[in-house]
């Protein structure tokens, strides 16, 4: 598959965003103009980036940002050029955005973006550390650290179901594991060795 830029919003400089990561509700959301700005700001960047580089441009969903939820997810693809801009879904984020809707949430979201996504991130979310965040009003930067996104498999991520899913359409596509390394994980090069294994073990 040919590389392609990756954009993403400025994720955790918005407090009321960090503090509220996993559980966002809709009133924190951006206003429908700045929906509007937000996305011809993302389509003038991917224009600029394929008319100087021949490169599309993916985005990036994550949260503790503006585009972190389902429903949010979805309008910024409803607002751009599908020509001009694509997606990346990470499992992780997704998982936790969708506000502790289970382990299919991401293989949901793929099914239901999967005509825009060009690009996977593989992360892991953890159920119990995401419900204890929740429930303690932990922030994003608190979660991550408490261990919310796990090494792959430690989690509730269905990823055998996602690699079937992805087998059955013939993804020829990059995917990327994305890992937090927190203290009782060991070495970053350690951490990689379980994440690399337990990719084996799904025949990737």
């Amino acid at each position: 598959s040919l590389p392609f830029i990756v954009l993403a919003d400025a994720n955790g400089t918005d407090s009321v965003r960090t503090k509220n990561a996993g559980r966002v509700s809709s009133e924190m959301g951006l206003s429908e103009k700045e929906w509007a700005v937000f996305a011809q700001g993302a389509e003038r960047i991917a224009r600029a980036v394929q008319r100087q580089t021949g490169l599309p441009t993916v985005f990036h969903h994550h949260c503790a940002g503006f585009v972190e939820t389902p429903s949010e997810i979805a309008r910024l693809m409803d607002l751009t050029d599908p020509g001009l801009l694509g997606l990346v879904l990470d499992t992780g984020h997704y998982t936790y955005g969708t506000g502790a809707q289970g382990g299919r949430a991401a293989l949901e979201g793929l099914e239901r973006f999967w005509e825009r996504i060009r690009h996977l991130h593989f992360k892991d979310c953890h159920s119990q550390v995401a419900a204890k965040a929740r429930a303690e009003g932990q922030d994003y930067f608190q979660a991550v650290g408490n261990g919310v996104f796990c090494e792959l498999g430690c989690g509730e991520v269905d990823f055998p179901a996602i690699v079937t899913f992805l087998n059955e359409r013939r993804y020829d596509g990059w995917i990327v594991v994305e890992q937090d390394v927190l203290p009782g994980m060991g070495a970053p090069r350690e951490s990689a060795l379980r994440n690399r294994n337990y990719l084996r073990s799904l025949g990737l």
